[in-house]
């Protein structure tokens, strides 16, 4: 051994050994923390968890229930009413009372109440309805505790707290029309509407990718082509109607709703593809599609017009609507007349034909389509006179009424030779997501408040649609023939499939079509179309999801 390298032995050892006592020591001190640190998460969760409990000690002693009183209460005679209750020692504020028939949401009563003070005993409010089936009736009630907080008790009795608003998504035409029927109903329970407007694709996407739940509305306004991929996303939850409520709806507007035997929208509105034609331009409906061109030539030849015909480009809901009039198809059938998504149509004879035709309508034929025209563009050109007919929907009908145009509503014409179209009807509604943060308020908003016909006919007068509920539909037919006409073309389509694929199915035919108008060969168009639908078909396609 060299004693002259001893110390610088001895040195060594020494910076090894404080090397070591220090890895332990940083080991014990992370040890300590995720001891300390899970014990701090534990306590909050605890804390918070006490801290709900507390602010529901006063909510839970308050109750109200539908009910016979033998001395009738302030009238002083036997009667059926609402007995409420405060049962914890101090009062409550600002409550109000929804009495509803759970068969009808047309009949219900609503009274408030400033303050509930604290009673050893219930005290009865007689009801003005009618009590020859008491069972029927519950009351939801919504007050603010002495800590300000405020509560609902549902129509099942049970507690839950409010948030300060209703999250809602839609298309900004859409919530226009329906914030004033939110709003009223709202703020009757002490609560906000937060509107978030946008295309209702890009609303589609963003709930698909949404990854913070604090993110996600309470309510989606939208198609029930939307239903598959929302539910396979376990993004919306099944809604339930008693089956009279159920039987003031068209029987097609909750057919279209229901995924897997679940309803799962509200529905409010059909829509679908129609010719809307302008009377002071073209007097009498197309015999044809041949026909409608050869008319809107000539009136194009005088110089009163631009376009022959206008329609929504590259939008597949308008374009595949002329598909259908040439004579081809996406999906196929089933014995029972109805669509079969696991049928591809694509490559057949016919539609093969049909899309030759569409590509004829754009750049390489006879130019009729502009490559890209959107909405509100074709609207306009429809309704200031530059064109006497649009392929479209109910969505002109209040444009058409402002510029005072004389509109008829015929279905879209076949080509020659072609069976009538059966065009892809949608149905619009109110879903309620599964992650939202005020879903009781929001489930009463949209099952048992925007479902009465007075909201249904107010709504109709603010924005013409084709209603989903019976009587207002009735209503609507009857103040404007072009409802009915609607009507009638939507009976005669096809629902759209509401399969998880749907989204992207419309997608892949939207490149198509810019594809054709831009005057590409139909034959590549459609060898590439119906391997993009195959894959998507057969799950070999990322749709998006989470």
């Amino acid at each position: 051994m060299n004693l002259t390298s001893l110390p610088d032995w001895l040195s060594s050892i020494s910076s090894a050994a404080a090397l070591l006592f220090a890895a332990i020591a940083a080991v014990a001190a992370r040890n300590v923390y995720k001891i300390e640190s899970a014990r701090d998460q534990a306590n909050a969760a605890l804390r918070a968890k006490q801290d709900a409990l507390e602010r529901r000690d006063q909510a839970a002693l308050v109750s109200a229930w539908w009910g016979y009183s033998p001395d009738g209460g302030q009238q002083s005679q036997p009667g059926w009413g609402v007995f409420v209750r405060n049962a914890s020692e101090t009062p409550v504020y600002n409550a109000g009372f929804s009495v509803l028939d759970v068969r009808d949401p047309n009949v219900s009563e609503r009274f408030d109440m400033v303050v509930i003070p604290p009673a050893a005993e219930p005290v009865f409010h007689p009801s003005p309805l009618s009590a020859s089936k008491p069972a029927d009736f519950r009351v939801e009630v919504t007050f603010t505790d002495s800590r300000g907080q405020r509560w609902i008790r549902d129509k099942q009795g049970r507690l839950h707290e409010l948030g300060p608003a209703v999250v809602v998504w839609g298309d900004e035409s859409r919530i226009n029309a329906l914030r004033r029927f939110f709003s009223d109903f709202l703020a009757s329970h002490g609560v906000e509407i937060h509107a978030r407007t946008g295309d209702i694709e890009d609303l589609r996407r963003a709930l698909l990718d949404a990854d913070d739940a604090t993110a996600a509305p309470d309510i989606v306004v939208g198609p029930h082509d939307w239903i598959g991929g929302l539910v396979e996303q376990q993004l919306i939850e099944p809604l339930t109607l008693s089956p009279q409520h159920r039987a003031a709806f068209d029987a097609l507007s909750l057919e279209a709703m229901t995924y897997h035997g679940e309803l799962y929208g509200i529905p409010y509105a059909f829509d679908a593809p129609v010719l809307l034609r302008n009377t002071d331009l073209v007097a009498e409906a197309p015999s044809s599609f041949e026909d409608m061109l050869h008319k809107g030539e000539a009136v194009r030849r005088t110089g009163t017009t631009e376009l022959p015909f206008v329609m929504q480009v590259p939008s597949p809901y308008y374009t595949y609507a002329v598909l259908l009039a040439a004579g081809g198809a996406v999906f196929g059938r089933r014995a029972d007349g109805g669509l079969d998504t696991g049928k591809l149509e694509i490559l057949s004879t016919a539609t093969r034909v049909a899309l030759d035709r569409f590509r004829d309508l754009g750049q390489a034929g006879h130019q009729h389509l502009p490559p890209r025209i959107g909405r509100e563009e074709a609207i306009d050109l429809f309704v200031s006179g530059r064109t006497p007919f649009l392929i479209g929907t109910s969505r002109v009908l209040l444009a058409a009424q402002k510029a005072r145009l004389n509109l008829a509503v015929d279905p879209v014409p076949s080509f020659d030779g072609v069976d009538p179209v059966r065009p892809m009807v949608s149905v619009h509604g109110f879903f309620l997501t599964r992650c939202g943060h005020n879903k009781v308020i929001a489930r009463d908003l949209i099952v048992d408040h925007l479902t009465r016909t007075e909201v249904s006919t107010a709504l109709h007068e603010v924005w013409p649609h084709v209603p989903a509920r019976r009587d207002a539909l009735e209503r609507g037919r009857d103040i404007d023939p072009a409802i009915g006409a609607f009507y009638e073309a939507f009976r005669a389509g096809d629902p759209m499939p509401s399969i998880p694929q749907m989204g992207d199915v419309w997608q892949s035919l939207r490149s198509a079509v810019i594809k054709l108008v831009d005057g590409a060969e139909a034959g590549p168009v459609a060898r590439q179309l119906s391997k993009q639908l195959e894959d998507l078909l057969n799950g070999k396609h990322n749709r998006g999801t989470r």
